[in-house]
């Protein structure tokens, strides 16, 4: 199942990475106009030295799934061993 098929807009991805968390951040704070094309309202917290957490607001579902793909085959991407988990967050009143 793809991502845009699970996604309800407000997510948690847990991602975990062989390099430590200020390398992590470092690609990931340089995608920033990349993650803008399809989410917002990023927030990231560290977990450990080999993980962060990051909530975001998914607008473009199809255009995450279409970029990421694209995106964790690069070989900046690939040197971090970086895996993902993906979690649906619901708003409540």
């Amino acid at each position: 199942m793809g991502i845009r098929q699970r996604l309800n807009n407000l997510v948690l991805l847990i991602a975990r990475f062989d390099v430590s968390f200020d390398e992590w951040r470092i690609v990931f704070d340089q995608d920033e106009p990349i993650r803008h094309q399809f989410a917002n309202d990023f927030v990231v917290g560290r977990v450990d030295n080999h993980t962060a957490m990051i909530k975001c607001d998914v607008f473009d579902p199809e255009k995450m799934d279409e970029i990421m793909s694209i995106r964790m085959a690069e070989p900046d991407i690939t040197r971090l061993g970086l895996s993902h988990e993906i979690f649906e967050l619901h708003r409540t009143n």
